[in-house]
């Protein structure tokens, strides 16, 4: 695990989030903590009352019944990234996973939100990788937390987002008949882990994160994060 990159940290506000915080965090309280590690594979220790996690990389916790999110180095994650994990205790039931890849449009109601999708993250990223080293976006990637293959893409990554939730990106590189390209897969058992909304905000976030792991290896500013 590295260090919480300073794209990764958010603010204390909750802001607009505020009343999404208040939802999940009423859930949260009422649920049983070993139940909800069991369901998610996140670890529980009951002497501290901390749930230990990975994502994208990193190791969070979550205070129970509290319910702060932050690195293990106490550093707070960007505020939507807090919420998702959150939700993620919340929801998650347990189901296994099937390997089976699926598009965001797949999901229940992903049709509904697709194109705002595909607009931010899907189409962001293929269109970035234009004049990229393959040999530093794989690093990227593996700096990531991220298993880089090659299969069925020019280069491929499976990011675990969460413990029962990876993400697969698929980059294709422009050639001398195609421009570049992207795409961002999911397990078919999302739905049972997280809600449709929250799953774009993941992706969203693995585009992002990509996309500002390969600027800090490059030694580029990197682009800001909103969510």
């Amino acid at each position: 695990m590295t260090k919480p990159r300073p794209y990764m940290l958010g603010g204390k506000e909750t802001g607009h989030y505020q009343s999404a915080f208040n939802k999940a965090l009423l859930i949260f309280k009422e649920l049983d903590p070993e139940e909800m590690a069991a369901r998610s594979g996140a670890a529980y220790d009951p002497r501290t009352c901390l749930f230990t996690l990975p994502s994208f990389g990193q190791n969070i916790t979550i205070q129970y019944p509290r319910g702060l999110v932050t690195f293990t180095s106490s550093e707070l994650p960007l505020l939507g990234w807090r919420l998702v994990v959150l939700n993620y205790l919340v929801r998650s039931d347990g189901i296994s996973m099937d390997n089976r890849l699926i598009s965001y449009r797949e999901l229940e109601n992903g049709t509904v939100f697709y194109n705002a999708f595909q607009r931010e993250s899907i189409l962001t990223l293929g269109q970035w990788v234009q004049d990229k080293s393959p040999c530093i976006l794989a690093q990227a990637m593996i700096r990531l937390g991220a298993a880089v293959t090659s299969k069925d893409a020019d280069l491929a990554a499976t990011l675990l987002a969460l413990p029962r939730f990876p993400i697969t990106i698929k980059i294709w590189f422009p050639d001398d008949e195609l421009p570049g390209s992207a795409n961002i897969l999911f397990d078919s058992s999302a739905n049972h882990y997280l809600h449709t909304e929250d799953i774009a905000v993941l992706g969203d976030y693995a585009s992002a994160f990509l996309i500002n792991e390969y600027q800090v290896l490059t030694g580029r500013p990197c682009r800001p994060i909103t969510l």
